[in-house]
């Protein structure tokens, strides 16, 4: 593993929680799909409900996420569960819509007693799931969503994961731009809060001395040449991480228009990347997150999940496997299945995983001193998918980023 001089990654003295010794030998993610839990559930089962968009656009996102978790909960539950209960999940399709994933959530709560909620992926789904977490004190853990109105100063039961806040990820961005030392930057950015909110942290936290540029298109736009074409001719790096929607396509577009840059920095999704682009991958486009594929417990973790499913370990199953990881970790410490006491034990975790950088959390719950990782593609077989048509190499991580805070930005 390549780190930069200077890291503290997994420094000694600090006391922290590990759960990657689990063998999970055999198990079978798909022996958990679909289950569902009716009438305050079952007397030995711990009950995680999930609202996932298993249709809409970020159906992918979803299943990928579902099929880790679910790995994660297994072999938990091979090692002998929580409070001599296994570990559950039932999901439901919110199909994308708010209203029907506050439904399920609150029956999740009220009906079935669950312990702690997963799953939104997109931040108007999220921000209402978040409500619904406060108002009957139960712990969410975020799949993707982004928006930084999502969580705030008050909140206490609303835990992210995956995607980060825009001000956060645009920080670690800026230090992308120093370490590399780029000096003529573009973005496009996308018309909503997310993109928005992108577009004021760049502008805030990026390099005083930086030549950048950002165009703002429509949230659904698909054909972005007119953008790229009105850039100067020359620059080192196209950020489209602010328009996610928009990202392949805009790797797309910039290749046929035969814009060569260093680097086009797109989302976290690696393997929908990979599936979308192809080959064309390899040349200069970086998927940002924070799962960092380059251990040898993520290799070992990958192997035995590819044994049990058949499916590749990319970061969004591994992003699941690591939101069960701290579900049943927040349980095992709390002592009880109470979801304010598993709540009160989320917030104060310290907890050793798949992150560059151990979990912690702010008093308000976004991830505290995170790393963020840039990963490039390149053609061959990774150790832990026989299968694969590409690996993962690290270009760059990210400096140690605090947790956002809504009280430092006018957003």
């Amino acid at each position: 593993m390549t780190l930069p001089q200077g890291s503290n990654y997994h420094s000694s003295g600090v006391q922290r929680r590990r759960f990657l010794s689990l063998t999970g030998a055999g198990v079978g993610a798909s022996a958990l799909a679909g289950c569902l839990i009716g009438g305050g559930g079952d007397d030995d089962e711990l009950l995680i409900g999930g609202v996932h968009p298993y249709t809409g656009g970020f159906a992918l996102v979803a299943q990928e996420f579902e099929r880790g978790f679910e790995f994660g909960l297994e072999e938990v539950n091979d090692d002998g569960g929580m409070l001599d209960r296994d570990l559950v999940h039932d999901g439901v399709d919110t199909e994308m819509n708010a209203s029907e994933a506050v439904t399920a959530a609150t029956q999740f709560i009220e009906r079935d007693d669950a312990v702690a909620l997963t799953g939104p992926v997109s931040s108007d789904v999220g921000i209402r799931i978040a409500d619904v977490a406060e108002e009957h004190e139960v712990p969410v853990v975020f799949n993707q969503v982004g928006s930084h109105a999502a969580i705030s100063r008050d909140s206490r039961y609303t835990y992210r994961l995956g995607l980060l806040p825009a001000p956060t990820l645009a920080q670690a961005i800026a230090n992308f731009i120093d370490g590399q030392e780029l000096t003529t930057v573009r973005a496009i950015v996308a018309d909503y809060e997310y993109g928005r909110a992108f577009e004021t942290a760049m502008e805030r936290v990026f390099p005083d001395d930086l030549d950048f540029e950002l165009a703002v298109a429509p949230f659904m736009e698909s054909d972005f040449t007119a953008y790229l074409r009105d850039f100067p001719d020359e620059f080192d790096a196209l950020i489209a991480t602010s328009h996610p929607t928009g990202a392949y396509s805009i790797f797309r577009q910039q290749q046929e228009l035969d814009i060569e840059t260093e680097y086009t920095l797109g989302v976290s999704e690696a393997k929908p990347a990979w599936d979308a682009l192809g080959e064309a991958a390899t040349d200069g486009y970086l998927a940002t997150h924070q799962p960092y594929p380059y251990t040898d417990d993520y290799d070992e973790i990958g192997q035995r999940y590819h044994e049990s499913t058949g499916e590749e370990f990319g970061v969004l199953a591994s992003l699941g496997y690591v939101a069960a990881q701290l579900i049943a970790t927040a349980i095992e410490d709390a002592g009880e299945a109470d979801p304010v006491a598993v709540a009160d034990a989320m917030g104060t975790v310290e907890l050793d995983t798949l992150f560059a950088e151990p979990i912690r959390y702010t008093e308000w719950g976004e991830l505290d001193r995170k790393r963020v990782v840039f990963s490039g593609f390149e053609t061959g077989t990774p150790d832990y998918y026989p299968d694969g048509e590409y690996r993962l190499q690290e270009e760059f991580l990210s400096d140690e980023l605090s947790g956002f805070d809504s009280d430092e930005w006018d957003i």
